[in-house]
């Protein structure tokens, strides 16, 4: 258990999704996070629906951003703003589910000192598991991805090799996607927050690699669960393979900018081959969507290939 109790501001980044914002921070507030303590950064959605947030919630703050900052910058701007303990990022279209119980197990981890940042079970709508927990890109997850042997993985390697675990056990893991993450404030401030050079997609794991590096622990725990629509701004806004391609390019990024040169190189080029792979593979059977998601996830590894990578 925590020491004592600490202070939350949750972030809620909002893009021309107010009906799901709303749901979000109302459950929110239904888990005992007091209104005053919700943060609402309305992203210049242009779609009236900063003044239909602010209606529904008049003690939710609602920042106007005039400009959209991208999915980092909005929450480095709202954790600037209101300063507290712990910062609890959650995407529009994830909901808490099992009330303050959830919000107190996601915090009990943080009585571990070296843990700086915890993952609730991220479930789909029909309440299956979601995979969230992911492993950090390297030559060996690329080469055991790539060749499709990930899912046989023992269940105790998976989380550092592949995503085919049982979510059943709370533990340290590399790093997991943030539709839902709370964060230290000291982690927070000692890496300047979210990564501010990618406009969207991969600034979750990158603070986590980030947050590896300085020698603080990333926890998961099962006993906290949100519901994660998936895709809710970005599907209204990109298709399937287009988001693919965008998701693509912001993880090769990462990929360059935490290995060296060489290792950057060989890691994104069996990445590539497996998607090739995976995209061949899948217009053989007759499954066009999933062969252009591929193909769009290759097109954004592929971006600045050029370069060296």
């Amino acid at each position: 258990m925590c020491p004592q109790p600490m202070r939350l501001t949750a972030i809620v980044v909002n893009w021309r999704t107010p009906e799901l914002t709303v749901r979000a921070v109302q459950a929110l507030t239904g888990a005992g996070i007091a209104p005053a303590h919700v943060v609402v950064v309305d992203n210049a959605s242009g779609d009236g629906s900063a003044q239909s947030i602010g209606a529904a919630l008049p003690e939710v703050e609602v920042v106007v951003l005039t400009e959209n900052v991208g999915f980092a910058r909005a929450n480095n701007e709202a954790a600037r703003r209101r300063p507290a303990d712990v910062f609890l990022l959650v995407n529009s279209d994830a909901i808490v589910q099992g009330g303050a119980g959830t919000i107190r197990a996601l915090l009990e981890p943080l009585g571990r000192p070296d843990v700086g940042i915890v993952v609730p079970l991220l479930l789909n709508e029909d309440l299956t598991v979601q995979p969230s927990v992911a492993p950090l890109p390297s030559l060996l997850v690329a080469a055991v991805q790539a060749s499709g042997l990930s899912r046989f993985v023992p269940d105790g390697l998976q989380p550092s090799l592949g995503t085919y675990w049982r979510h059943e056990r709370e533990r340290e893991v590399q790093a997991a996607t943030g539709a839902v993450m709370l964060v230290r404030r000291s982690l927070w401030e000692a890496l300047g927050g979210l990564d501010e050079s990618s406009f969207m997609y991969a600034e979750d794991r990158d603070l986590c690699w980030r947050a590896r590096r300085a020698g603080w622990s990333v926890w998961f725990t099962p006993r906290a669960a949100f519901v994660h629509l998936g895709s809710a701004s970005a599907g209204g806004r990109w298709s399937a393979a287009q988001r693919a391609e965008r998701v693509g390019a912001a993880e090769a990024a990462m990929v360059r900018r935490h290995l060296g040169p060489a290792r950057a190189a060989l890691t994104l080029a069996v990445i590539r081959s497996g998607l090739r792979a995976r995209a061949f593979g899948a217009r053989v059977i007759g499954q066009p969507e999933a062969a252009a998601r591929f193909s769009g996830a290759l097109r954004g590894f592929s971006a600045r290939a050029q370069e060296g990578a």
